[in-house]
């Protein structure tokens, strides 16, 4: 009787030492294969500058003064930008993004390839912008810019010659430069985070036009953003659907939009309470504004994929442009539309006394910026690393304010969905306004994420 073709009772002593031979060859082989493409020295110390300056930002942001959701999303906007163009000398096959930006220039580079060291260049000019920015940051955290710059300056003198960090260094300064002085002539945008409110402004006095829901205060959070300046996507060319026409008739559109956001908190189930407080992210001072969530989101994102230091920074510039942008088409319809919050419709149409799980922002509702801000980096991050991804976002994990607990996602745009329906949950706007934002978010994002930065490709080996 014949052996089975795989009994090693038939194998001879020859056909197993060439197999052997062979499992040793393709070990080697994929030994080899990975140690030639595994990414450059300078490529992993430049993710690591990008994450650890990224999450020192959303400290400053989080405890300075001033740094409200669209004044946020455009203060991301420029430092990503100024990182992306200090690294750009060393990320062959990438384009400045002055071929996109209208207005923008970047330095001239003098410095040759072996002249430049990038982790020294990235560190330098995040401290940069970020000292321009935060100004007026607490005294402790601009002395954490100090320390984080410092730290890693000194780790680089064992990587690189004294003359080429110096170099180096000097560029990313100079981008850093560059950039602040271009963001101050944009004379909206520009040091907005010390003028949120306009006392000047008058809100109309129409039916179902916003009023100022903190009385105390009777002021509107930054009435002219829409004219801020964009940088990508003009505010002109995003056609925002109209509202829902208003009425207090019980059965119309605008009286069963507002009865949802009532009835849903009658009272909120356990689950809608975790999820509306999970995304709340607008409370000065206790938690990151919205648009730094989504830098958070990113971050958190960026480490689990772990994707080439180039890919890195692509995905932080063009998620920094699309909030900024987002900010600017959003603030512009909402003071065009002016509709008035759930807050001020509820108590005066279906029941007097109710309130929301948390204040009510100081602007219109129609459309949110919540929702548009977290569509847009969606879009991103899903061309960047995927539409299927699985995250646990763990923003505000261990947080003892309110129910912060770390939940977890299949995608991006989930994300982005649930964040829109949180503001419903919390009160604070109708359906229309989230659906909206999620539409606005979205076709910025997908126009950003198409920037065509990466025009070649390069192999790693090449790069080193």
């Amino acid at each position: 009787m014949r052996n089975h073709p795989f009994d090693r009772s038939g194998f001879s002593r020859t056909m197993l030492l060439t197999m052997s031979t062979l499992a040793v060859c393709v070990f080697l082989f994929f030994k080899c294969t990975l140690e030639h493409t595994e990414e450059p020295a300078e490529y992993r110390t430049s993710t690591a500058v990008a994450l650890d300056w990224n999450r020192l930002a959303l400290e400053l942001e989080r405890k300075t003064t001033g740094y409200r959701p669209p004044v946020s999303a455009r203060m991301f906007a420029y430092v990503e930008l100024a990182a992306y163009e200090a690294a750009l000398p060393g990320m062959e096959g990438y384009v400045s993004l002055e071929e996109f930006i209208a207005g923008f220039e970047r330095p001239a580079f003098h410095l040759s390839s072996g002249q430049f060291y990038l982790p020294a260049s990235l560190n330098a000019s995040y401290a940069g912008i970020l000292r321009h920015f935060f100004a007026n940051a607490p005294g402790p955290l601009k002395d954490e810019i100090d320390r984080l710059e410092t730290r890693y300056h000194n780790s680089f003198s064992s990587k690189s010659e004294a003359q080429k960090i110096a170099q180096s260094r000097s560029w990313g300064q100079s981008v850093a430069e560059q950039v602040w002085q271009w963001s101050k002539t944009d004379q909206t945008g520009h040091l907005a985070d010390l003028n949120n409110y306009n006392p000047d402004y008058t809100a109309p006095g129409c039916a179902g036009c916003w009023q100022p829901t903190d009385h105390s205060m009777r002021k509107a959070l930054l009435p002219a953003w829409g004219n801020t300046r964009p940088f990508i996507v003009k505010p002109e060319k995003i056609i925002v659907r109209d509202p829902v026409l208003f009425s207090e008739v019980p059965g119309s559109a605008f009286y069963t939009g507002a009865l949802e956001v009532f009835s849903v908190s009658q009272p909120l189930s356990r689950e809608n309470h975790w999820i509306a407080e999970l995304w709340s992210d607008d409370l000065p001072g206790l938690t990151v504004s919205p648009a730094g969530r989504w830098i958070s989101i990113t971050i958190q994102a960026l480490e689990k994929a772990k994707p080439a230091f180039p890919d890195v920074m692509e995905t932080f510039v063009k998620c920094g442009l699309a909030l900024c942008d987002s900010g600017i088409s959003v603030w512009k319809a909402k003071y065009k539309y002016n509709v008035e919050r759930p807050v001020t419709y509820i108590n005066r149409v279906i029941q007097g006394g109710w309130s929301p799980l948390h204040d009510t922002p100081p602007f219109p509702a129609y459309p949110s910026g919540h929702s548009a801000f977290g569509s847009a980096v969606a879009a991103v991050l899903s061309a960047q690393l995927g539409e299927h991804f699985e995250l646990e976002d763990r923003t505000h994990e261990n947080r003892q304010e309110f129910a912060g607990q770390s939940r977890s996602y299949h995608s991006f745009v989930e994300m982005a969905e649930e964040n829109a329906a949180s503001r419903v949950l919390m009160g604070v706007h109708y359906r229309m306004d989230c659906e909206e934002g999620l539409r606005i978010g979205k076709l910025i994002g997908q126009k950003i994420a198409g920037l065509p930065l990466k025009q070649k490709e390069t192999a790693l080996t090449e790069r080193r």
